[in-house]
């Protein structure tokens, strides 16, 4: 019996390291908001931070913003609207461990990630 448990616990740690190498999805981007305190044309200013907590590098990464109006566009390579998502630093690559932040006026908005491609050499 302790030869099996022992077998059977060194497998499930195996394929916990293994799947934890590049396996990501969007419930590892992390969007959170705060309020700076400044106001913008009678507008509170918001700062959003983007984290990638995966393991590996993520890219093409779509939050939703459907309905977002903010009283001054955000710079566009920090978040370019597309329809009712917006594609976050031009898709490009957002690192492991790595954050991106903008500040829009307007009413507060809930960001939720849609989707995001994790980077080739993380998939080997």
């Amino acid at each position: 019996m302790a030869f099996a448990l022992k077998y059977f616990l060194m497998f499930l740690l195996l394929s916990m390291v293994t799947q934890g190498q590049c396996r990501c999805n969007v419930s590892d981007l992390q969007i959170g908001a705060v309020r700076t305190g400044r106001q913008i044309a009678g507008q509170p200013e918001w700062k959003v931070t983007v984290v990638n907590t995966c393991n590996c590098p993520q890219k093409q990464v779509i939050l939703s913003c459907g309905g977002f109006a903010p009283v001054n566009p955000v710079k566009p390579w920090l978040l370019r609207p597309q329809g009712n998502t917006c594609l976050l630093i031009n898709g490009e690559v957002l690192l492991a461990g790595a954050t991106v932040e903008f500040a829009y006026a307007g009413q507060p908005y809930i960001f939720r990630p849609v989707s995001s491609r994790v980077k080739l050499s993380c998939m080997n």
